[in-house]
């Protein structure tokens, strides 16, 4: 093999290289499960790694504790997207249970809320059906029906029996998500079916790696072009 020849390949397989690296750090596929036990509070909330889609979150309730009546997930809804959120969508053998789906922004007041999907109770909806109004963190929240989230001030959402999609329109609806009240005799495995839900936001690559790749794609052009030149 000649020299030019060696350096060819070997600056193909730099420039490969770092383009795996790139994609690596970004993917995150596919549907994602609870790992231990989600909390219920945005200091306990699950989150994820990487910054692809996620379609769908798998979960318990009831399965490691007492007081497990509710899962929190961090998730990152982009500007523009539509959102939902469903547990209509799901395999037969999960969401056998009566459940309730909560949205938060990043702070943790409440957006929107639902306990019964009106065309498939006693299963749950929620969407966000314009667009999200700002990139950024939003919880999202599942829980056995009559298990609900509050604020300093009271209910968040008020009481969601036999409504469709709320928002928080309860005494505590202007304040922050600090706790939940009340129990549920609802529980079991879940799958909550996403539509534009993330990890995290789109991780932005260190210019030092971009001027590396960069870099060593030229020199596979100029590397290319004085091989052609020579034949």
């Amino acid at each position: 093999m000649t020299k030019k020849k060696h350096l060819t390949q070997s600056l193909g397989a730099l420039a490969g290289a770092v383009l795996m690296t790139l994609a690596a750090g970004a993917a995150h596929a596919g549907p994602v499960a609870e790992s231990g036990d989600a909390g219920q509070l945005l200091g306990s909330a699950q989150t994820f790694t990487g910054s692809g889609a996620i379609s769908a979150i798998t979960g318990s309730l009831l399965t490691t504790s007492a007081t497990d009546y509710a899962d929190l997930f961090r998730i990152y809804l982009h500007a523009g997207s539509v959102f939902s959120a469903t547990t209509t969508a799901s395999a037969w053998n999960t969401n056998n249970f009566d459940s309730a789906l909560f949205l938060f922004d990043s702070t943790g007041h409440g957006l929107v809320a639902n306990d019964d999907d009106p065309n498939v109770g006693p299963q749950s909806t929620i969407t966000i059906s314009q667009t999200v109004g700002t990139s950024g963190y939003y919880y999202l929240a599942i829980a056995g029906t009559g298990y609900t989230p509050v604020s300093a001030g009271g209910s968040i959402f008020g009481d969601l029996a036999g409504k469709d999609q709320v928002g928080a329109v309860g005494a505590g609806g202007s304040g922050v998500l600090s706790g939940w009240q009340s129990i549920s005799h609802e529980n079991g495995d879940y799958e909550v079916v996403l539509q534009g839900a993330y990890a995290n936001a789109a991780p932005v690559p260190e210019p030092a790696t971009i001027s590396m790749l960069m870099a060593g794609m030229g020199l596979v052009g100029v590397a290319a072009r004085r091989r052609r030149s020579q034949v």
